[in-house]
């Protein structure tokens, strides 16, 4: 199995347990349950369904060592032939479809006692992941009931969400404005904001970052699906700085009612006042002033306090967990990887980049800044190498120096080798 695969099943993996990484264990067995019953999809290996106790272990290895101990290793026993031949599973769903009610263990002593199980049985615990996986056992009712909710403290939980707003002025045309805003939960404070020109991860990179640097660490970040909060950037970023990245079910706005409420409130609070044709600065500036004059220090109805008193009672409460600006940068890199050319090159994006002559036809990584795909690194083995320029063939062509030749022919002084 290649790195890409095994880095994409990972991250599969972490997106499962990312949603109780700072939950209590009764929470967790709640959602693990939930999500044994239905299928997921995994790079190489298509629909699958994954049981509790494998996801239990994910979380455990997680917690342990970190993302890595989530990609898969080469099986030792890869290529052993399997207990379950089709006819028993054949089997198995028949007796399934008869019984219906039939609890596992009943099924277990019934298909023992007919030696339908092989010689030894087959384990009891591999019949039941069988049954599971297959989908075999009665699926329990649905009792999805949306309640109100808060958290205790500020940072438990971040919101995050992207708004259309109005027009702006550009360097040569107009263009659509659109906030990218992050919500406390427990203070409703707007915590990181900023007003662009696309809803992109480079737009939500920018406004994480800086949210990040501003107010710490959150332990949970709900989102919706679209592509910018399903990137792998964003689930790779979260799971290095140890954040419970969380998707709302697709096309359920109302459960990220406190941001939508807090857009209803931009609009007609902080839009409405606008005068046309801003610039994407004047419009940022304007946002800024306003939520220091207006939002953050005005009574707001859900907590029936002002969100800069609900915050300052709470910060000095929690232990605020903080990453430097160095190390936010070396999470949201993007990676590629490329062959190095017979010349030492590299391309990228249409240019050609220098790497040291050892990686010679070596496959290597590079990462860069979401925001700044030309200031590459490489990285050998997760190790950053250091950055790669572009190539400046004058500057080598001044800078080159034929090989010594050899020493049995012999040159008259003042003689310059061709």
């Amino acid at each position: 199995m290649d790195k890409e695969i095994r880095e994409k099943i990972a991250l599969k993996r972490y997106q499962l347990i990312s949603p109780v990484l700072a939950e209590p264990a009764r929470a967790q067995n709640e959602y693990f349950r939930k999500q044994a019953e239905i299928e997921h999809e995994f790079p190489r290996y298509g629909l699958r369904r994954v049981t509790v106790s494998t996801m239990k272990a994910w979380l455990r290895k997680y917690r342990k060592g970190g993302f890595d101990t989530l990609k898969p290793k080469n099986r030792s026993d890869g290529g052993r032939p399997k207990r379950f031949t089709e006819d028993l599973l054949k089997t198995i769903e028949i007796k399934c479809k008869a019984y219906p009610s039939l609890p596992v263990q009943k099924l277990y002593e019934m298909l023992r006692d007919q030696d339908l199980l092989g010689q030894p049985p087959v384990h009891y615990n591999t019949l039941l992941r069988v049954v599971k996986e297959q989908g075999w056992l009665p699926l329990k009712n649905r009792t999805d009931v949306r309640k109100a909710y808060e958290v205790d403290n500020v940072n438990d939980l971040w919101i995050s969400d992207f708004m259309h707003g109005p027009q702006v002025r550009t360097a040569n045309r107009s263009a659509k404005a659109i906030l990218c805003a992050i919500l406390d939960d427990h203070s409703r404070m707007v915590v990181g904001h900023a007003f662009s020109t696309s809803e992109t991860i480079s737009a939500l990179t920018v406004v994480l970052k800086e949210a990040f640097l501003a107010y710490g660490i959150p332990k949970r970040l709900y989102v919706d699906n679209s592509s910018t909060f399903s990137s792998d950037l964003l689930t790779r970023s979260c799971a290095q700085a140890g954040i419970s990245l969380i998707h709302s079910k697709p096309y359920d706005s109302p459960s990220r009612g406190k941001i939508e409420r807090l857009f209803r409130t931009v609009r007609e609070r902080f839009l409405s006042a606008l005068h046309e044709g801003l610039t994407l600065e004047e419009l940022n500036e304007a946002f800024s002033l306003w939520l220091q004059e207006d939002y953050h220090h005005k009574l707001h109805t859900g907590i029936e306090e002002r969100p800069i008193d609900r915050y300052n009672s709470s910060v000095g409460q929690v232990l605020i967990r903080r990453l430097s600006r160095e190390e936010l940068d070396e999470i949201f890199l993007i990676r590629h990887e490329r062959v190095v050319n017979h010349d030492a090159t590299i391309s990228f994006k249409g240019a050609l980049y220098e790497v040291p002559a050892a990686y010679i036809r070596q496959r290597i990584e590079i990462r860069h800044p979401v925001d700044a795909p030309e200031e590459l690194f490489l990285y050998d083995n997760g190790v950053r190498v250091g950055r790669i320029k572009l190539l400046d063939k004058q500057e080598n062509a001044r800078t080159f120096r034929p090989q010594q030749v050899s020493t049995h022919l012999s040159f008259h002084k003042g003689e310059v080798l061709p």
